[in-house]
């Protein structure tokens, strides 16, 4: 038996104990739910998050911070289409699309990721246009353009 072997049963282990110590009483307030479910995310636990996050939607449908980390676990997933729908729910909660820019770039990412090359583009655009600063939909763009161009160039050979 290596190191890794012990490294990953040892990483087993913590996740396991970790999601033992999680169990959640019914009274706790949506926003630790959320706070929970992102801490999951960046833990690598994507399953826990979307259990959390879920338990979140169910109090609050119309939970935008929600259904935006709800998407970007679907995208950890490679669930493309679940995450462009919650991303799709949180832009129409909002009617000033210039604070949407984390719903705006989950949408732009599932389109990419489902093949819509194009219309991820114009999502990665949109974004730029509010947020110049975030380097994300410099990158966007940037992966959209060169995708769509190994299209047509595979197209024309």
């Amino acid at each position: 038996m290596g190191t890794t072997d012990i490294k990953q049963s040892l990483k087993i282990k913590q996740r396991q104990d970790r999601s033992r110590s999680l169990q959640i009483s019914e009274e706790t307030e949506p926003g630790a739910l959320l706070t929970l479910g992102l801490r999951e995310m960046r833990f690598g636990d994507i399953n826990v998050a979307i259990n959390f996050i879920d338990k979140v939607l169910e109090m609050n449908a119309n939970d935008k911070k929600a259904l935006i980390a709800r998407s970007k676990c679907h995208l950890l997933l490679g669930n493309a289409r679940k995450a462009l729908d919650d991303a799709e729910a949180a832009l129409r909660l909002n009617l000033k699309k210039s604070s949407n820019t984390k719903a705006i770039y989950c949408k732009a990412e599932a389109l990419y990721h489902l093949g819509d090359f194009e219309m991820s583009l114009v999502y990665y655009y949109r974004g730029m246009k509010i947020r110049p600063e975030f380097d994300q939909f410099r990158l966007g763009v940037q992966k959209a353009r060169d995708a769509i161009q190994n299209v047509l160039l595979h197209k024309t050979t």
